[in-house]
């Protein structure tokens, strides 16, 4: 079960609590994370930074070739900033298992969830992704999907609802 909260976050600038699902891809598609031991370290990163930051994770993917995330709003970190620390760390530690050169595209996508729907919708999409690319039968046996916000497994198979 997500639960997103209504609350709205008050910020030195603003108040909201916006929802944002990102996805960023391997330059040419390049399948940088076929290897499991890869993924594995790449999602302690991802979840190092996250925590780092203060961001909710609240859904995650990391695909062969690209991620993605349901991310929660921060108060200490803006989303430019938490991918390219993500981008940076991910790359040194490819180079250090013998990666030559680059392998992130320059830039992301990203897109506001404004709704509780989008935001059930999105997660179901990250964590079925897996399932509809063949890799699993269902989505919880793909062991590089999660999250930092709730805890979904056990729930049979069905992705979880946000509910309020």
């Amino acid at each position: 079960m997500i639960y997103i909260s209504d609350d709205f976050i008050h910020y030195s600038h603003s108040i909201g609590n916006n929802v944002h699902h990102i996805e960023w891809c391997t330059k040419y598609r390049y399948r940088m994370f076929q290897s499991s031991f890869i993924r594995e370290e790449f999602r302690q990163i991802l979840y190092e930074i996250a925590n780092r930051f203060h961001i909710r994770i609240i859904e995650s993917g990391i695909m062969p070739d690209h991620i993605h995330l349901v991310l929660g709003p921060s108060e200490t970190c803006d989303i430019t900033t938490f991918v390219g620390q993500f981008k940076n760390l991910a790359q040194r530690a490819a180079w250090q298992r013998g990666v030559k050169g680059a392998f992130w595209q320059k830039s992301f996508w990203d897109h506001f969830l404004r709704i509780k729907e989008d935001v059930d919708t999105t997660a179901e999409f990250v964590l079925n992704n897996p399932v509809r690319k063949g890799m699993v039968q269902v989505w919880e046996e793909y062991p590089f999907s999660g999250s930092l916000v709730i805890d979904a497994r056990g729930s049979g198979g069905q992705a979880p609802r946000a509910t309020p």
